[in-house]
């Protein structure tokens, strides 16, 4: 599943800007949706823009940040990615830390940006959390950026946040994922490998495994 879907969805996120925003708006409308929703609200999305329904709160003000710096947090992220002289875990720092200046992505939400463009981090989501036994308040960056100490505590937890997620595995993150959602909503998908499939399926509307 994650070999497959994740390195075509890699491959597409990097073409252009555009890709980049699509993805990134695939991931804000999934927060506290279901799975098998997101790829309409996404073809509603890119139909309607700014008008669309599903864009509310936050995930208007992702729409209006993306709509703007779509080309420069294309440049950063190729400019990581091409990178000679980063391990992957350095790699994944800096992804995270630009994914996480886009108003409305958090930690989780940051990392599953940064496994659907590179392969790297994953999504900590509310079903990882049971899964898994996080404590949610550790996902929760502090907001004041004023104080030398929230700010050294945000780096920590975001380096926690990576490591989780590595030790865990990227790959079993997103294949033990899918195969839960498939198990949950048994109406809505006929396997894992539907689940991992429909996040590529979703950006390009092609269905070939291949």
């Amino acid at each position: 599943m994650f070999k497959i879907h994740n390195t075509k969805i890699n491959n597409y996120a990097v073409r252009n800007p555009d890709n980049l925003f699509k993805v990134i708006m695939m991931v804000s409308l999934s927060i506290q949706q279901k799975w098998s929703l997101v790829g309409y609200m996404l073809e509603d999305l890119m139909i309607y823009k700014s008008q669309s329904m599903f864009i509310w709160g936050n995930k208007k003000v992702t729409h209006r940040y993306m709509v703007t710096h779509k080309h420069f947090i294309h440049g950063q992220m190729l400019a990581i990615l091409k990178s000679k002289n980063l391990t992957e875990h350095a790699k994944a720092i800096s992804l995270m830390k630009i994914f996480l200046k886009i108003p409305g992505l958090g930690l989780p939400k940051a990392g599953f940006v940064c496994q659907l463009v590179s392969g790297l981090v994953g999504c900590m989501d509310v079903h990882n959390i049971k899964t898994y036994g996080i404590d949610p308040k550790t996902l929760i960056l502090n907001k004041n950026l004023k104080s030398l100490k929230s700010l050294a505590n945000n780096r920590k937890k975001i380096e926690t946040y990576i490591t989780l997620c590595h030790d865990y595995g990227t790959e079993n993150l997103w294949n033990s994922w899918c195969s839960m959602i498939a198990n949950k909503y048994p109406k809505d998908f006929v396997d894992g490998n539907h689940v991992s499939e429909v996040h590529y399926t979703y950006l390009t509307g092609e269905y070939n495994d291949e």
